[in-house]
C-alpha cells in the first residue's frame, strides 16, 4: 500500500513543475549509466523486435556491409580495419566488424551494456575491446594508449543528445582518434524529423526501463524554438509507494550547414551526405555524414 502523504506530494509536484520546460536547463540526458537503468535498458538493446534502442542484427550486419563499403571506396584494397564505435551500446557493431577480420573498440557509459560487450567478445574470441566511459570527456591519453583509427563511427542520432558545447567535444574526440585520412562516420537526425509541438501522454504498465514494479508513466515532449531542441519528461509514479521520479531527454536540432561547419572546426572535412541506410525506419534510421580526418 502507498503513502498516502507521499502521493499527495508526488502529484503537487507534478502539478507544479514549471511547464514548458527548459531544454539544457530543467535537465540534460538521462542517466544511463546508473547501474539498475543500465540493467533495465540493456533487455531493450538486446530485443531483436525493436529498434528503440539497438538496431536488430539484421539491420547491423547491413549496416557493417555500408560501412565496408565507403571504407573500400576511401581506402581501396586494405587489410584489417581499426574501428573506434562511440556510444557503443552492448557492443554489436564491433562485434560484427570483428567476425569479418577487423579490429573494433567501442567506448560508452552504461556499465551493463559494456559488460555484455565484454563477455560476448570474450565467450566469442572476438577481436575487439570496450572502455566504460564518458564520450563526452575522452582524452588524448586514451587515444595515445589504444591508438589511431582508420574510421571512427556515432549512430543514431546519438549526436543530438549532446548539449552544444559537449556536441564540440564528441566532435572533435572523433577527429583526435583518427589518423590523418581517417573516416568519420555520423548518423544524423534531419531538423525535419524532430517532433515539434508539446505532447502529452500517459501509460499504466507493470514495469518500464525506468524502474521495477507497476507505475505510472507519464510522457512530456516539448519543442524550444528558441534553442532548436526538444525536451522529453518521462514522470515515474511508484504505484506501491506514492513515490515519483523525473527523467528528462533533450535533443538539439542542427541544420545540415551547421553540422558541416561543426565538422570543419574539429577539423573533419570533404563531408558526404549520404541517405538512410536500408530505409527501414524514417523515425529510427537516419541519414549518414562521412568526412574524413584532414591531413
Amino acid at each position: 500500500m502507498n503513502d498516502g502523504g507521499k502521493l499527495l506530494n508526488s502529484w503537487r509536484e507534478l502539478a507544479d513543475v514549471q511547464r514548458p520546460a527548459t531544454p539544457w536547463v530543467d535537465g540534460v540526458k538521462i542517466p544511463w549509466n546508473d547501474p539498475d537503468l543500465s540493467r533495465r535498458f540493456l533487455a531493450v538493446h538486446l530485443d531483436q523486435n525493436t529498434h528503440m534502442a539497438s538496431r536488430s542484427f539484421k539491420i547491423i550486419k547491413r549496416h557493417v556491409d555500408w560501412l565496408l563499403d565507403i571504407a573500400a571506396a576511401n581506402f581501396g584494397d586494405h587489410e584489417a580495419l581499426r574501428v573506434l564505435d562511440l556510444t557503443c551500446g552492448p557492443g554489436f557493431y564491433c562485434h560484427e566488424l570483428a567476425r569479418r577480420g577487423h579490429d573494433a573498440f567501442g567506448i560508452d557509459f552504461s556499465p551493463a551494456a559494456i559488460h555484455h560487450a565484454v563477455a560476448t567478445a570474450e565467450a566469442t574470441k572476438l577481436s575487439c575491446g570496450f572502455l566504460e566511459a564518458d564520450v563526452c570527456t575522452l582524452n588524448d591519453d586514451l587515444f595515445d594508449e589504444i591508438g589511431k583509427f582508420d574510421l571512427v563511427t556515432l549512430w543514431f542520432g546519438e549526436f543530438h543528445a549532446f548539449p552544444p558545447d559537449a556536441a564540440h567535444n564528441v566532435l572533435s574526440a572523433m577527429s583526435r582518434a583518427l589518423r590523418p585520412g581517417g573516416i568519420c562516420v555520423l548518423e544524423y537526425q534531419p531538423e525535419d524529423l524532430f517532433l515539434k509541438e508539446s505532447v502529452q501522454e500517459w501509460q499504466a504498465v507493470e514495469g518500464s526501463v525506468f524502474h521495477d514494479g507497476p507505475q505510472l508513466w507519464l510522457q512530456e515532449y516539448h519543442w524550444d524554438e528558441d534553442t532548436r531542441s526538444e525536451i522529453n519528461d518521462h514522470w515515474i509514479l511508484d504505484t506501491v509507494t506514492g513515490g515519483i521520479r523525473r527523467f528528462t531527454q533533450c535533443h538539439r536540432a542542427w541544420s545540415d550547414q551547421e553540422m558541416v561547419e561543426l565538422l570543419a572546426v574539429a577539423g573533419l572535412v570533404a563531408p558526404a551526405f549520404h541517405p538512410p541506410i536500408t530505409g527501414c525506419d524514417e523515425r529510427l534510421e537516419f541519414p549518414v555524414i562521412v568526412s574524413s580526418k584532414a591531413p
